[in-house]
């Protein structure tokens, strides 16, 4: 027969053991993501009608992330980047039309003598 004081206790016994949770590790928290107000001005200068919705994101990156909404603080700043970049490009593109139409201008101007205004009416002796 066996001996029940040879016998460990419920409470004796051996478990599995559970690796313990590290309490002094920190979660990850993410950092608090720029304005990019330089990109509002940018698109201030560059193309103004964005500039309106640029600043508005601009403001609401610190409120959104300081109420807890990181993704809407992060989208607000890739926003103003977006906008502030596509002001550049519009810029671009208009500055590229302007030069091509200016130099069709002075090809056709110097095309048909160029020196005054009646020059379709004019007649060569």
């Amino acid at each position: 027969m066996v001996n029940p004081a040879s016998e460990p206790a419920p409470d004796d016994r051996p478990t599995r053991s559970v690796p313990a949770a590290d309490t002094t590790a920190v979660p990850s928290a993410r950092t608090r993501p720029i304005s990019n107000a330089g990109w509002a001005v940018a698109s201030l200068l560059f193309f103004w009608p964005l500039a309106f919705s640029a600043f508005h994101h601009a403001f609401e990156v610190y409120p959104r992330w300081a109420e807890g909404d990181i993704d809407g603080a992060e989208y607000a700043s890739r926003r103003v980047r977006k906008l502030g970049q596509l002001s550049l490009w519009i810029f671009g593109g208009l500055l590229l039309l302007a030069i091509v139409l200016y130099a069709i201008a002075a090809i056709v101007l110097i095309a048909h003598g160029g020196d005054g205004g009646d020059w379709h009416h004019r007649m060569r002796d």
